[in-house]
């Protein structure tokens, strides 16, 4: 197989910044897909906006978390501001974070339905 050419790293990078925007975009609607979970009380992924879907929330979270790690391996380029592999890592955290509530916080609505 073939090195990836910087067209082909160019076109990685603007594919996950258009997964970046729409997830955005569903965060700032403010709608909860059918099949994911709105959990009270977590901050949104974009600041002011009323809290989406946790499972989309992370997933803007890692995504933005990939761009950044591509984006460093490819141009061997810092951001402004906090290094790179920082804000990966936070993502990533971040990210994890949504998900381990999201399970937990369904994993309590299964317990509180069986009979007992």
């Amino acid at each position: 197989m073939e090195r990836p050419t910087s067209q082909e790293w160019g076109d990685v990078l603007a594919m996950l910044m258009q997964v970046q925007h729409t997830l955005s975009a569903s965060v700032d609607s403010g709608v909860v897909e059918d099949h994911d979970q709105h959990v009270l009380g977590l901050p949104s992924g974009v600041e002011g906006a009323a809290p989406g879907g946790a499972r989309i929330e992370a997933a803007l979270y890692a995504v933005m978390c990939a761009r950044h790690l591509v984006q460093q391996a490819v141009q061997g380029k810092e951001l402004p501001g906090v290094p790179i592999l920082e804000r990966a890592q936070k993502n990533l955290a971040i990210a994890g974070g949504y998900v381990a509530t999201v399970w937990t916080t369904e994993l309590n609505q299964q317990v509180n339905r069986r009979p007992r």
